[in-house]
């Protein structure tokens, strides 16, 4: 990735929201301003009450003033937070929308080698730095830039050699004492950014592999080995804060100094008239809204290492979807009645020495059934992969009509509802659909038995059912989603030879107006499919109908027997 991406990608989220980012930053302003004119009528009001024979009109200006900065600080404060924190939430949600999208198929594909726990830090961690980047760091930062310009420009309406003192002051605070934090907490933040990432990815595994860590009786010192890890990254994490408390510390002590600075300068130019006098503690108090300000920014820039971190892995990982530039959902394809066309198709993966597929060339009729054989290894998993739409070619183009359903060897069932299962696909299906699927594979006697029928939670991962019976659930999810196209990825391996039977039949029924395409290296019933493709080394090597192939291809013969007598001894 160059170093510009992460740059460019959160500069596109600002200005996708470049509205909503100026009407904040206005806001963030405003309320600081009336703050500071709060502060100074307040002390020019106090100041003003303490002369002997003050008359009351005299005053009912700056009275008036209070109240309506005293209005004004809270209602600005909430509409900026209001504001900026209704565009971050849009910002991430649009964000969380894309990677779950996107995540949702690339957790299983070797194109994207990534662990589960980085996975998870992305969604848990890396999002939450991206709100707290806009939050703590952009909008604290800026609104206080804007300030030292704005208080710049008012002092200098009065006294430029005072500006220029109060513009160096603010160019400390601002800029040199946060910017001396980042240099200071730089390095420790990067080891706990990537102490935490990999202790993600290691506690994940080791949670994954629990029994096997506990059997091995080596269950305490994996346990230990994470208890020492987390406290080496807060150890760290606990320096960084102690270096940014003193660094915060010298820009109090900077801003105090300020504030007496201010008390001088006033005393000297308004102390020799008693009406300009009360102004001396106008401007003196009025000075402290500012230290609020800027106090947080020290803390605030050197965060600044971890959130970047964090943009440049979403970057990767938004910008990295497989979304399609090689796939065409459109109607004119070159041939009408295809429902899929591979044109030239090739496909590598990252550092692989070879392409996976290599110049594929193959047209899928609407309603055909296609069964893809091969060895394991050969390439049919990621021709499903490429049909499905989870990666795209690296060169060629395919040509798919409609949308697909996809049923895979080890189908997930969802800690929900039977319904919630069922119609993850088609959110609006009514109980007639649901139970309809539900008949069309078979289970309608089975699910008739359930205490509570489709309200029925059936446990996460299908607790309570069997794997035929996950099988035929997850085939009823995708009759009820009504994909015209169907990819079935070796869904027969683990089953045994009369619940594969029962399922190939349950396939072909619900499917018969589709086009399915079944990626298996079993040959059972292969003679229901339209044709056969061979697929070796990444290469079509024969495709025909298992008539033809019977009768011309000895390779294919000599399948069919091998698969036929070790059939009855399936699992």
């Amino acid at each position: 990735m160059s170093a510009g991406k992460p740059r460019n990608w959160f500069m596109s989220f600002l200005a996708r929201y470049k509205r909503s980012v100026a009407i904040a930053l206005c806001l963030g302003f405003l309320a600081s301003g009336c703050a500071t004119l709060l502060m100074f009528t307040s002390g020019y009001l106090i100041s003003a009450t303490a002369v002997a024979g003050i008359s009351l009109f005299s005053i009912m200006v700056p009275i008036a003033c209070v109240q309506l900065f005293g209005f004004g600080r809270p209602l600005a404060r909430y509409l900026e937070r209001l504001v900026s924190h209704d565009w971050v939430l849009k910002v991430t949600s649009d964000l969380r929308l894309m990677l779950y999208r996107g995540i949702e198929e690339r957790t299983g594909d070797p194109a994207r080698a990534r662990a589960v726990g980085e996975y998870l830090g992305l969604l848990s961690d890396d999002i939450a730095h991206l709100q707290n980047l806009y939050l703590r760091v952009v909008f604290p930062t800026a609104i206080a830039l804007i300030l030292a310009v704005g208080a710049t420009i008012a002092f200098g309406l009065f006294s430029l050699t005072f500006a220029s003192v109060m513009l160096l002051v603010f160019a400390l605070v601002v800029l040199l004492l946060p910017f001396a934090a980042l240099l200071a907490t730089r390095a420790r933040a990067e080891y706990v950014k990537f102490s935490t990432a990999r202790e993600y990815r290691e506690l994940v595994d080791d949670v994954l592999g629990a029994v096997d860590w506990t059997l091995s009786g080596r269950g305490e010192s994996a346990i230990e080995k994470h208890a020492v890890a987390g406290m080496r990254i807060r150890a760290a994490g606990s320096r960084i804060r102690t270096v940014q408390r003193a660094v915060s510390l010298a820009s109090s002590l900077a801003l105090c100094l300020a504030v007496c600075v201010v008390l001088i300068w006033s005393g000297e130019s308004f102390g020799a008239s008693l009406p300009l006098a009360n102004c001396i503690a106008g401007f003196t108090i009025g000075f402290f809204p500012l230290i609020e300000a800027f106090a947080v920014l020290p803390a605030a820039v050197s965060e600044a290492p971890a959130h970047a971190d964090a943009i440049g892995r979403l970057e990767e990982y938004s910008l990295a979807q497989t979304a399609g530039s090689h796939v065409r959902e459109i109607p004119d394809v070159p041939d009408a009645a295809a429902s899929i066309i591979l044109d030239d198709v090739s496909f590598a993966y990252p550092n692989a020495r070879a392409n996976a597929l290599e110049h594929l060339t193959l047209s899928i009729a609407r309603g055909e059934n296609v069964a893809v054989l091969g060895r394991s290894g050969s390439g049919k998993s990621t021709f499903a992969r490429i049909v499905r739409g989870s990666i795209e070619p690296s060169a060629g183009r395919l040509f798919r009509h409609g949308s697909v359903g996809y049923l895979g060897q080890n189908p997930y069932l969802f800690n929900r509802t039977l319904r919630d299962n069922l119609a993850i696909g088609a959110p609006g299906a009514d109980d007639e659909a649901l139970l309809n699927a539900i008949d069309a594979v078979g289970l309608s006697e089975r699910i008739g038995s359930l205490p509570d029928g489709l309200d029925t939670v059936i446990g996460e991962t299908g607790v309570g059912f069997s794997g035929g019976e996950a099988h035929r659930l997850a085939l009823a999810r995708v009759i009820v989603a009504d994909n015209p196209i169907v990819i079935v990825d070796e869904p027969f391996a683990a089953l045994d030879p009369q619940t594969e039977e029962s399922l190939i039949d349950a396939l072909f029924e619900a499917c018969e107006h589709r086009t399915l395409v079944v990626i298996t290296h079993h040959l059972a019933q292969i003679e229901r499919f339209d044709r056969v493709v061979f697929v070796e080394n990444g290469r079509i090597d024969g495709v025909g109908s298992p008539t033809a192939l019977m009768e011309i291809d000895e390779r294919f013969r000599s399948l069919v027997a091998f698969d036929r007598a070790t059939a009855p001894f399936a699992v």
